[in-house]
């Protein structure tokens, strides 16, 4: 799987040098790497939500004009994405200020290590793959959520809008708006424990009860129909 990385600096020659590193790293580690670069909190705050909005790992130097990285990191957290975020700057002062937005590390150009650059570098994509895996990120309308996969009671369509069911970290239940079809996220999540049942509904096996011929029944108590053509699936 490709490993998407933007980097976020204004100084155009760290932000290469930075590319370079990650490139030989992944050339060296046998990973896929996708580099993409940004020159401003802003601009990446502006793209977030379309072409950067699977973005995996940010790169970010704090000193920034306009906005500087930790605010920026903030305003990502409170958006609702969860990639991990290192810090690439020569500004060796505001390395707890990047606890405040759970930053993964901290790297001083210059001053860290070739082989510890390398290991923060491992790290990331490590965990990158492990949520990549795990959760399944959506979006609608500048929201997003993500999820993990084995929290997901169900998915229903209705009207060309899916909406996901899903236990929350507290054990409450909570559901997701969003744009798609069933069949796409169906292939997206072949092999994890999801069943058809309906045109309209995508269910995840770990939460049904029991089941017949014309319905299941849900953990949670909720009762879906079973469409004729999809029975088969809940006997596989």
């Amino acid at each position: 799987m490709n490993n998407r990385i933007l980097i976020c600096d204004d100084d155009v020659l760290w932000s290469e040098q930075c590319r370079e590193k990650l490139n030989m790293l992944a050339l060296k580690n046998n990973l896929h790497v996708e580099v993409q670069s940004v020159t401003s909190g802003n601009e990446l705050l502006f793209f977030i939500d379309t072409k950067f909005a699977r973005t995996d790992i940010i790169y970010m130097d704090v000193h920034m004009s306009e906005l500087d990285g930790i605010e920026t990191a903030r305003r990502l957290r409170a958006r609702g994405f969860h990639m991990d975020i290192i810090f690439w700057t020569k500004d060796t002062s505001r390395a707890l200020d990047a606890f405040d937005v759970e930053a993964l590390n901290y790297i001083v150009k210059g001053a860290t290590s070739d082989r510890k650059f390398e290991e923060v570098f491992l790290k990331a994509v490590a965990r990158s793959e492990k949520r990549n895996s795990e959760y399944i990120m959506l979006s609608c309308a500048g929201e997003h959520l993500q999820v993990a996969i084995d929290r997901i009671r169900y998915f229903e369509v209705r009207n060309r809008i899916v909406t996901v069911y899903y236990q929350k970290d507290d054990g409450k239940a909570g559901e997701f708006e969003f744009y798609s079809s069933l069949s796409k996220i169906e292939e997206y999540l072949y092999g994890k424990m999801f069943v058809r049942i309906h045109s309209s509904y995508l269910v995840g096996e770990r939460f049904i009860l029991s089941k017949s011929k014309k319905e299941i029944v849900l953990t949670s108590g909720e009762v879906l129909p079973v469409g004729r053509a999809y029975a088969g699936n809940l006997k596989k």
